[in-house]
């Protein structure tokens, strides 16, 4: 289970590929919208047009919409995993969620009880990005398809829905990007080659190291080891 005596393998590659497929669609989304919205990146039309970034905001919300779905083929343990851990959310997860906001000026909590394979922080960026694929989606669709299938009334309504789910959509990427470079850059390794160092999974995942330990993937004296390396 241990790679070079100092990594554990969290996540498979089609997982990486699935989160980052999904990152890039969302990013690009929103700046093929931005000049709809400010004239800061009007240049942009100037550039490519305004018909080309609209269809190309089209093909990216096919792939972004599409990416899920075939990860749920591809990617599909870690998928299921997610979700598991996700509708899993317990007291453990809350009290982390209490005292981690410490670790963002820089101090190191005291008291946060061990976590699983997603800390309560994980499964609440999660959650929240799940909501808001959703209304992007639904919103999105009614927008694109909904011209004679639903009231003008309801088609009005999706217009702001639609942007302020891509608002709250780009300042929860901004968060979680901080929190992977700034705050714990050790949990970035994982969505690049799927690996973590033990030590920072010993730290922060620790009922996740205790479920490796019983089932015999990995020893108590090689996280030990490893954490010591």
């Amino acid at each position: 289970m241990l790679v070079n005596k100092k990594y554990i393998k969290r996540h498979k590659m089609g997982f990486v590929y699935f989160h980052w497929i999904n990152a890039i669609s969302f990013f690009l989304l929103f700046l093929t919208a931005l000049p709809l919205y400010t004239d800061t990146f009007r240049f942009l039309y100037d550039m490519f047009g305004a018909a080309t970034l609209q269809y190309a905001h089209r093909v990216f919300a096919v792939i972004f919409i599409a990416n899920p779905i075939i990860g749920l083929v591809t990617a599909h343990d870690g998928i299921r995993r997610l979700v598991k851990e996700v509708l899993s959310f317990g007291r453990d997860d809350i009290v982390f969620n209490q005292k981690f906001p410490a670790e963002l000026i820089g101090k190191e909590p005291e008291g946060i009880p061990p976590q699983s394979f997603y800390n309560g922080g994980e499964k609440m960026n999660i959650l929240l990005q799940a909501v808001i694929w959703a209304l992007l989606v639904i919103s999105g669709a009614v927008l694109w398809f909904g011209e004679g299938l639903v009231s003008p009334a309801i088609r009005t309504w999706m217009i702001p829905l639609h942007s302020i789910c891509a608002g709250f959509g780009f300042a929860a990427a901004i968060g979680h990007i901080y929190l992977a470079l700034g705050v714990n850059p050790d949990s970035m390794q994982g969505m690049c080659d799927g690996t973590v160092k033990a030590s920072y999974a010993a730290k922060h995942h620790g009922k996740w190291i205790d479920e490796l330990v019983a089932e015999g993937k990995v020893t108590r004296e090689e996280i030990k080891q490893a954490v010591k390396n």
